[in-house]
């Protein structure tokens, strides 16, 4: 093993799981501590250290604002900006590890690992032309966005917020009919690959369990066991 370390795809989706689990079985406070810095200490062990600060910044932040607001009163508005705080500190764990799979996992891996698991291809398919849809929206969303700032238009947030009219028009309107173009190129891309071959796939992907890996995906079911004990 060499610093930092590189996880396997299948131990990314293990952690994805877990994260799901963290989510939708509720866990004490002491429990979720750990699981989340179990998470984000995974992510700076794996290189991510930008994505590893942001999200822990905004964990952080998220406990200060419920922490400085909860059960104060103080009105409507700061009551609501409290549920929303710990709404998505709950939520924050599916969307740390979504963005970190999608960040560090190749479209090649992703596809070697599935096949691996022998899931279906109506499975593998949709999901592999998914995997590179998402990315792909991103880009045009900046590209819509650098057009408008050259036009005088919305050049800053405040001013997507001060118009909201004018943002649905200028922004979800050709995203809308980007991500419809986009997906159907895609499709395209992949079927001229010969994704849809019945016949056996080559891979230069080699991508196996490392001790690492082994560790890691130890850890996450300890933890899942042991959250009724915390």
């Amino acid at each position: 093993m060499s610093f930092p370390f590189h996880l396997n795809t299948q131990t990314k989706l293990g952690l994805l799981a877990f994260a799901n689990v963290m989510v939708f079985f509720h866990l004490p406070f002491k429990g979720e501590v750990i699981s989340v810095s179990f998470l984000l200490l995974t992510i700076f062990l794996n290189g991510s250290y930008k994505r590893g600060l942001a999200y822990t910044l905004i964990y952080l932040s998220c406990l200060a604002l419920d922490y400085l607001l909860a059960h104060q009163d103080i009105g409507f508005l700061f009551q609501m900006v409290s549920f929303y705080a710990i709404t998505f500190r709950r939520l924050l764990p599916i969307f740390m590890m979504g963005g970190f799979f999608m960040a560090t996992t190749k479209v090649s891996t992703l596809i070697y690992t599935l096949r691996k698991w022998h899931l279906p291809e109506f499975v593998v398919i949709p999901l592999s032309v998914l995997f590179r849809f998402f990315p792909t929206l991103k880009s045009d969303y900046r590209h819509i966005r650098e057009a408008m700032k050259l036009r005088g238009i919305a050049v800053n947030s405040f001013d997507m917020l001060k118009h909201p009219l004018q943002t649905l028009e200028y922004i979800l309107v050709p995203l809308l009919m980007s991500a419809s173009i986009t997906a159907v190129d895609l499709s395209a891309a992949s079927l001229t690959r010969g994704i849809t071959n019945p016949g056996k796939h080559t891979t230069l992907a080699n991508d196996h369990l490392q001790l690492f890996d082994y560790l890691i995906l130890l850890a996450a079911v300890l933890i899942t066991v042991g959250r009724s004990m915390i």
